[in-house]
C-alpha cells in the first residue's frame, strides 16, 4: 500500500509496561502530570479532564493549552482543539508539544501552508523529537516533497532508533520503495517495543497479507481482537483474508462485526462491493462501487469495478454510456477495452465488441502507460503540465517537451511524480538512459509496478533484455501477490522461450486474478508449449467462455484444439478468429 497520510496512525500508544511504570511515578495531586501521562497513552478524554482540573486550580492557561488541545485532537474534536492550539500561546516547557499538535490539526483540516509553519515553530530552539519528525515526514510526503519525507524519516530513526512511530514510518516507506517483504522487519522491531499497539499490529497484519503470509496475518488479526474485542480493524482484516480465500459468507459475517465502522470508508465499500458481486448481488455491488467512485472520482480501479458490476447486473448500455469515450482514447487500458467490448457483446453487437476486445488483446502484452493524467500525481499544476507535454510530443516538438520537463524538475526538485514525468519525456524522445536515471531516483522512494514497467522498457530499449527481466523478477519477489508483475514476467519469459517458468508464473497470475480471459489464453499457450494438452484445453475453453468475440482468444482455442485432434472445431474457430482480426500473443510457433 502506498504510504499516504493517515492521522489515525500518528497518535497510537507505546508499550503498556512503560505506561504502568509512569503511572506509579505520577503524584496523585498533580493534574498537569496526569494530563501528560494520559497523552502518552493517547487517552484524549483523560488528558482534557486533567488539564482543565489544573486550570481550575490556577495553573496558567499557557501551561495547559497544549495538553488540553492535544487531548481534544485525539478525540477528533477539531473545533475545540483549535480554541486551545490556534492562538499558539504555550509555555516554554510545552511549546514543542503545542506547535506539534497544531501542525497535526492543520494537516487534518488540509491547511498545508499553516501546517508547515506550525511544524517549523515546533522545531525552534530544539532538534525535535522522533514523533515530531515522523509527522513532519508524513506532512512532506502529502505535500509532494517525497525525498524530503525520506530524510525526515531517517532523522526520526536517528533520534529515536527504538521509537515505535519512527520504525512504523520507516516500515511504510520501505514498503513503498522496496516491497512488502522488506517492510516486515521494521514492523517487527517496532512491535518489540510496543507489542500491544493495535495500530502497529494492524499495519503489520495487512503487510503480512500482501506478502502472502496469510496464516501469520490471521494470527496477528486475532491477537488484535484479544487485546480489544471492540476494536473493528481486527475483524476487518480477517474479513479481507476470508474474501481472498473465496469464503465470502465468512467475510460478510466478519465485516458485520465491525458494527458499521467501515460502511462509509473506501476500503469497506471496496470489500463490501466485491463480496456482493461474487455472491450474486450485482445491484448491491453497483451501489457500493458507485458510492466509492463518487468519493474518489480519480480512482480508476473503483470506476472499473463499477463497470464490472454494471455489466454483471445486465446494464450494458450504462457501461457503454459511461466508459466508451475513455475506451476510444489511444491510451485506454486493456481492462477498460475488455469491459466495453464485453458490454457490446452483451448487447449482441459483436462486430463492435470485436474491435475493443482485439485492441485489449494487443494492449495487454505490449503497452505501458506513460505521461499519466495530471490527477494521478501530486505536484501543483500537474494537469496543465501533462496536457502541454502531450501536445508538444504529438506535434513532434521533442526539444520543447524536454525543456518543459527540465523546468518542472527545477520547480519541484523533491517530487518523485515530477521525476517520473521527466523520465517519461526522455523515454518518448529517444533517451532511455536519461529516462532510467529519472525513474531510478523516483524508485528510491516509491517503486510501484507501473514504474518498474517503465524501467524495464528503458532497459529493453538500451538492449539490456536480461536486466529488464531481472527488474520485474525482483519486484515480484518482494510483492508476490502482484498480478501485473506475475503476468508481465511470465510473458517476458515466454517471449524468451522459457516456457516452463512462464507457465508457473502465468498460472500464479491467473489464480490471483480469477476470470481474466487474456491471462487464461496466455496460460493456455504456455501449457501447450510444455506439452500439457489437457491443461491447455481447459484454460483455452475457459478464456473463450469469457470472451467469445475476442479474435485472439478464439485463435488460441483453435490452435489448442488442432493439436488435440479436434480439427473440425479448430477450423471453425480459426475462421471466426480471422473474421475478428485475431492477434496472437504468446503462441509458440
Amino acid at each position: 500500500m502506498t504510504c499516504r497520510p493517515d492521522l489515525r496512525f500518528f497518535w497510537l500508544v507505546g508499550a503498556a509496561a512503560s505506561l504502568s511504570a509512569a503511572a506509579a511515578a505520577v503524584p496523585a495531586d498533580d493534574p498537569v502530570a496526569k494530563a501528560v501521562q494520559a497523552l502518552e497513552r493517547r487517552d484524549g478524554i483523560a488528558a482534557e479532564v486533567a488539564g482543565k482540573q489544573a486550570l481550575d486550580r490556577g495553573t496558567p492557561r499557557s501551561e495547559v493549552a497544549a495538553l488540553i488541545g492535544e487531548g481534544e485532537l485525539l478525540q477528533g474534536d477539531l473545533g475545540d482543539a483549535r480554541e486551545w492550539l490556534g492562538p499558539g500561546e504555550f509555555s516554554p516547557a510545552t511549546r514543542e508539544r503545542g506547535f506539534h499538535a497544531l501542525g497535526r490539526l492543520e494537516m487534518e483540516e488540509g491547511n498545508l501552508s499553516a501546517a508547515a509553519q506550525a511544524f517549523d515553530r515546533a522545531l525552534e530552539g530544539s532538534g525535535g523529537s522522533a514523533e515530531l519528525w515522523v509527522d513532519i515526514g508524513r506532512f512532506r510526503y502529502s505535500a509532494g516533497q517525497h525525498h524530503l519525507a525520506v530524510e525526515a524519516a531517517a532523522r526520526a530513526v536517528a533520534i529515536g532508533p527504538e521509537d515505535p512511530r519512527a520504525l512504523e514510518f520507516q516500515a511504510q516507506l520501505a514498503r513503498d520503495a522496496q516491497g512488502v517483504r522488506a517492510a516486515l522487519p521494521f514492523f517487527e522491531r517496532a512491535l518489540e517495543k510496543a507489542p500491544n499497539d493495535i495500530g502497529l499490529l494492524g499495519e503489520y497484519a495487512a503487510t503480512l497479507g500482501e506478502a502472502g503470509r496469510h496464516r501469520d496475518m490471521l494470527r496477528v488479526a486475532r491477537r488484535m481482537v484479544e487485546l480489544d474485542p471492540r476494536h473493528p480493524r481486527g475483524y476487518f482484516l480477517q474479513a479481507v483474508l476470508a474474501a481472498r480465500a473465496g469464503r465470502d459468507d465468512l467475510a460478510r459475517r466478519l465485516l458485520d462485526r465491525t458494527d458499521g465502522t467501515y460502511d462509509e470508508d473506501a476500503s469497506g465499500l471496496l470489500l463490501s462491493g466485491v463480496i456482493e458481486l461474487r455472491t450474486g448481488n450485482p445491484a448491491l455491488a453497483v451501489e457500493r462501487f458507485d458510492e466509492l467512485a463518487r468519493r474518489q472520482p480519480d480512482n480508476v480501479s473503483a470506476q472499473l469495478l463499477l463497470g464490472r458490476a454494471l455489466l454483471a447486473d445486465g446494464e450494458a448500455n450504462e457501461v457503454v454510456g459511461r466508459f466508451k469515450a475513455a475506451a476510444d482514447r489511444p491510451d485506454a487500458s486493456p481492462y477498460l477495452l475488455a469491459l466495453v467490448g464485453r458490454a457490446y457483446e452483451q448487447m449482441d453487437r459483436r462486430q463492435e465488441a470485436a474491435g475493443y476486445l482485439d485492441r485489449a488483446a494487443r494492449a495487454g502484452t505490449t503497452a505501458i502507460e506513460v505521461l499519466p493524467s495530471g490527477e494521478e500525481w501530486g505536484a501543483a499544476g500537474a494537469a496543465t503540465a501533462v496536457t502541454v507535454l502531450r501536445q508538444a510530443l504529438e506535434q513532434g516538438q521533442a526539444a520543447e517537451a524536454r525543456s518543459l520537463a527540465a523546468q518542472l524538475a527545477a520547480d519541484y526538485p523533491d517530487s518523485i511524480d515530477v521525476e517520473i514525468l521527466v523520465g517519461d519525456v526522455a523515454l518518448l524522445t529517444g533517451d532511455p538512459a536519461s529516462a532510467l536515471a529519472s525513474y531510478g531516483r523516483a524508485a528510491s522512494v516509491r517503486r510501484d509496478f507501473s514504474l518498474v514497467e517503465r524501467m524495464a522498457a528503458a532497459q529493453q530499449r538500451l538492449g539490456h533484455q536480461g536486466e529488464a527481466v531481472a527488474l520485474v523478477a525482483r519486484y515480484l519477489e518482494q510483492n508476490p501477490r502482484s498480478i501485473p508483475a506475475a503476468a508481465g514476467l511470465g510473458r517476458m519469459l515466454a517471449q524468451r522461450g522459457d516456457w516452463r517458468r512462464a507457465r508457473l508464473l502465468l498460472g500464479h497470475a491467473t489464480a490471483l486474478a480469477g476470470g481474466d480471459a487474456g491471462l487464461l489464453a496466455d496460460l493456455a499457450d504456455a501449457e501447450l508449449a510444455v506439452g500439457d494438452e489437457a491443461a491447455a484445453t481447459r484454460a483455452a475453453r475457459r478464456a473463450y467462455s469469457l470472451q467469445r468475440a475476442n479474435g485472439r482468444i478464439a485463435a488460441t482455442l483453435a490452435r489448442v484444439l488442432e493439436v488435440g485432434g479436434s480439427e473440425r472445431e479448430a477450423r471453425s474457430l480459426l475462421a471466426k478468429a480471422d473474421g475478428l482480426s485475431a492477434s496472437p500473443a504468446l503462441a509458440a510457433r
